[in-house]
């Protein structure tokens, strides 16, 4: 009995535990992993030295753990644990998950300098992204591949990337990510001088960006800071930049309030943020900072510092030039493009090519069905004009028998009728042979008649098919040994009973010629 308590309570502490498998664990991370990036980097942390998952689990955590550091803004050293899932993902054919297992493995590598394999693997995420339909992915993706082309300074496809990466944003709806997107390309814009463009897309996140917070919300003030000072509106650009230095702190709030320093006449505050910019991460404002900067040490005649700075911006530019090699991922990118083109219309050429040579094996076959169906119908027709012609021939032979017939009984009921006429005129009645023969030879002229007779009596039957061959009543009373008056009665009596119809002798004369 204890025994079997002590196992009911060792299934309820199981049952109550918050414990989770590494599955449930995964399979719950996978699912807010999009949404929610942050809470994920804290569930998978403390699952980093855990030797028990199996390699299914190994390879998921691997891409769950990068991709969450990654979209959370944060990244890893080594692309070791990525490159395992991506090489797992790969042996089983999991595309959803090799394409992620790419872009972030191509993030690592861009981060540790690895440039040319960076965008290699960046790539082919994006030509597997096509098959997947995954618009979450897709939005971080092409936001991605905008940003690297942004950072080579090809303004055409950063825009391309951009505005699918704001398709992707609108899709799943997340205005977060429609305002990060937004800001981008009002950016891009700003740095084209296409002020028109940059207003747009500022207005455009304008009704989402109270929905915001954090560096998106700031860029976004930004942008709108940038434009008004590109208006004039001096004041309201400094207040919103204001507002963004104290949500997000940026190098270019910061570079702009720098400007508007300047305009003010307020240097001292200027070359305060010059000095700070100088070491920002943003080589256009780094840039832009050492020129600025340069110039009031100029104008103050401090040569001293004028040639320190002058030389740090040279090992910018020297650092830049070794490490940003432009021209060439400009023109690997387009490469890879050109290279998916030609294998897409290569498809597309072998696609046709096999349409083409199925539609010939279609038409042949086709050609030969119908060949050999008016074969068999040539045939067949062949056949039924042989059988109309024997049939033809024996429906000539049958008309001319039954001529041949009509014309006997005709001679035959002539003969009939003459001796029934010769009987009546002697006053004697009708012998039976006579009297058969009369009804045979007119049932055999005019079934219909035996049928519409077939209810009557003899002496009936004979009184209709005298009447038939015109035999005046008196020799219908002669040859049935009947009188005129019976005769007559007789016939008012069979036009209700054949016909159905009211009325005398001579009416049913008239409907009992008729019948054919």
């Amino acid at each position: 009995m204890r025994n079997i308590l002590c196992f009911i309570i060792l299934i309820i502490i199981v049952g109550c535990s918050h414990e989770q498998s590494h599955n449930e664990l995964l399979t719950k991370a996978e699912q807010i992993v999009f949404s929610k990036p942050d809470s994920v980097v804290g569930m998978l942390v403390r699952c980093w030295n855990d030797t028990t998952m199996s390699k299914a689990d190994r390879a998921l955590f691997g891409l769950l753990y990068t991709e969450a550091l990654h979209r959370s803004g944060l990244y890893i050293g080594s692309d070791s644990l990525i490159k395992a899932s991506k090489e797992y993902f790969e042996q089983h054919g999991d595309d959803k998950h090799l394409a992620r297992a790419l872009l972030h493995q191509g993030i690592i590598l861009y981060h540790q300098q690895k440039t040319r394999e960076a965008i290699l693997s960046i790539k082919q995420a994006e030509q597997m992204a096509g098959n997947l339909h995954e618009p979450a992915f897709d939005w971080y993706l092409y936001s991605v591949l905008g940003d690297l082309n942004d950072n080579v300074g090809d303004y055409t496809p950063t825009l391309r990337y951009y505005k699918q990466a704001l398709k992707a944003a609108q899709q799943v709806d997340n205005k977060q990510w429609a305002v990060q997107t937004l800001n981008n390309i009002a950016m891009t814009f700003d740095v084209l001088g296409e002020d028109d463009s940059l207003k747009y897309y500022v207005e455009q996140a304008k009704p989402l960006a109270d929905s915001t917070e954090g560096d998106v919300r700031a860029i976004y003030l930004v942008n709108n800071a940038s434009y008004l000072m590109k208006t004039g509106k001096i004041d309201e650009a400094k207040l919103l930049l204001t507002e963004s230095m104290q949500i997000s702190p940026t190098d270019r709030g910061a570079k702009l309030l720098a400007d508007i320093y300047v305009q003010e006449g307020d240097t001292a505050s200027a070359v305060q943020q010059w000095y700070r910019l100088t070491t920002s991460f943003s080589s256009d404002v780094a840039i832009q900072s050492y020129h600025q900067l340069i110039d009031h040490l100029n104008l103050r005649g401090d040569i001293v510092n004028v040639a320190e700075y002058s030389q740090r911006l040279n090992e910018v530019y020297r650092h830049l030039y070794e490490q940003n090699d432009a021209a060439g991922i400009i023109d690997m990118m387009t490469q890879f493009d050109e290279q998916q083109k030609e294998r897409r219309q290569y498809r597309t050429l072998i696609a046709s090519l096999a349409a083409i040579i199925l539609l010939m094996i279609i038409s042949a076959a086709l050609i030969w069905y119908s060949r050999h169906r008016i074969d068999k119908l040539n045939a067949r027709f062949a056949e039924s004009q042989q059988q109309y012609n024997l049939t033809r021939s024996e429906l000539t032979q049958m008309r001319r028998q039954k001529e041949r017939e009509q014309r006997e009984n005709s001679m035959q009921m002539k003969e009939t009728v003459s001796r029934l006429n010769a009987a009546a005129s002697k006053g004697k009645p009708a012998a039976d042979v006579d009297i058969n023969e009369l009804a045979q030879l007119s049932y055999a002229q005019n079934p219909k008649l035996r049928e519409l007779l077939s209810s009557l009596n003899s002496k009936e039957q004979m009184v209709c098919l005298l009447t038939i061959h015109n035999f005046l009543p008196t020799e219908i009373a002669t040859l049935t040994i009947s009188t005129p008056q019976a005769i007559t009665n007789t016939r008012v009596r069979l036009l209700k009973k054949l016909f159905g119809e009211a009325g005398g002798a001579k009416d049913f004369d008239n409907a009992i010629k008729k019948v054919h």
